[in-house]
């Protein structure tokens, strides 16, 4: 998942890259053009294992062979383009979800760091 968190960096940083190119000459915005494209065609299957898409199609239907991998993106909390918004969303997803007691376990472990951390923020002026 960090390796996977890195290409999303790294992919939009090249997007970032091109943009300032993109009105200068056609060469500028091909590279531009394929920047985003590059971006936004290897999002979904860099972002999530399996595609968060599919994740939340897996969440809506009940199967919970996605409890796995989403607690484990909750636990490593990967920094990129849109994951504070996936982050808030598979907490959410996971709510009624039964959980075994181990995974139970780690996800309140998550709820605790997340407060933890939302206390501290709350202190810093």
């Amino acid at each position: 998942m960090q390796q996977n968190a890195a290409e999303i960096v790294r992919l939009q940083r090249r997007i970032h890259e091109t943009v300032k190119e993109r009105s200068t000459s056609d060469a500028g915005r091909l590279a531009w053009k394929q920047a985003c494209a590059d971006f936004h065609q290897r999002f979904n299957q860099l972002a999530f294992p399996g595609g968060y898409g599919e994740a939340l199609e897996k969440f809506r239907s009940g199967d919970t062979s996605v409890v796995e991998p989403a607690l484990c993106f909750l636990e490593l909390r990967p920094y990129f383009f849109r994951s504070g918004y996936m982050f808030n969303t598979l907490m959410r997803r996971m709510k009624p979800i039964p959980l075994t007691p181990d995974q139970r376990a780690r996800l309140q472990a998550v709820r605790e760091r997340q407060a933890a951390w939302k206390a501290l923020r709350a202190r810093v002026p």
